[in-house]
């Protein structure tokens, strides 16, 4: 791996969790190869462009790294539900692109979510969109869910040896009641299923965030404690995770 910087941030106000402070544990890399990478996720580590990344918050673990292993999956009711809502969805794959449509979207879903559960205000341009999502150390997919013609979700992915990582989703709020969201996280774990990849890492569950909660709902899950994979124990607040995003 070719890094080129790391560093800890400074302590800024919890994204998920209010009251509290966080630090990240932030690697600039130029290029990774792919057995690296596959260590950096079994170690907890997301990654956003060029840059991986995982908390160094002093005192605090809310924050755990979850993936499913996606042979056992068995989906919900609920998540049968979302399946049969969205049998009519045209499910693309490809490379990230940038262009009026996506951004549309993409704003469109974050001014709603501001709007809804306060997150911040973000509008990017065009560039920072590249910067994001287009620029990549390691090879990155672009699945784009589409109703009746129109761009109604996007996501992306990238392809470890061993796993899909989930990296980021976004949807446009006219489609809220069919639950893109959940149906974007089933979609990835039947791929990984079909390419023969045993994990599907989804980032990080916060018990007490109502927007990253909702990860739990996709048993049997496993979360990174000490150091160690281990099922996670069916006791996430049942009132988020129910929730469709």
């Amino acid at each position: 791996m070719q890094e080129l910087a790391r560093l800890i941030t400074e302590p800024e106000p919890c994204p998920y969790l209010g009251g509290r402070s966080s630090r990240t544990d932030l690697r600039l890399v130029q290029s990774i190869e792919p057995s690296e990478y596959r260590d950096h996720l079994r170690e907890g580590f997301r990654r956003f462009g060029m840059m991986l990344f995982r908390p160094a918050c002093e005192g605090c673990r809310a924050c755990v790294p979850i993936r499913v292993p996606v042979d056992r999956f068995r989906p919900t009711k609920s998540q049968r539900r979302v399946m049969r809502r969205n049998r009519d969805v045209q499910v693309e794959i490809g490379q990230p692109a940038v262009d009026a449509e996506r951004l549309e979207v993409y704003h469109a879903f974050h001014e709603e979510r501001s709007a809804r559960v306060g997150w911040k205000r973000q509008q990017i341009s065009a560039e920072e969109y590249h910067r994001t999502f287009l620029q990549n150390i390691v090879a990155t997919a672009e699945l784009r869910y589409r109703v009746a013609g129109r761009l109604a979700a996007v996501a992306y992915i990238d392809l470890s040896p061993e796993a899909v990582n989930s990296i980021y989703c976004f949807h446009h709020p006219d489609f809220r009641r069919r639950s893109l969201g959940t149906f974007d996280v089933l979609v990835e774990i039947e791929l990984a299923r079909r390419s023969g990849r045993p994990h599907l890492y989804l980032g990080f569950h916060v018990a007490d965030c109502r927007s990253m909660a909702y990860k739990a709902s996709f048993r049997p899950a496993e979360v990174l404690v000490e150091g160690s994979w281990r099922e996670l124990e069916p006791a996430a607040p049942a009132r988020w995770l129910a929730r469709g995003t």
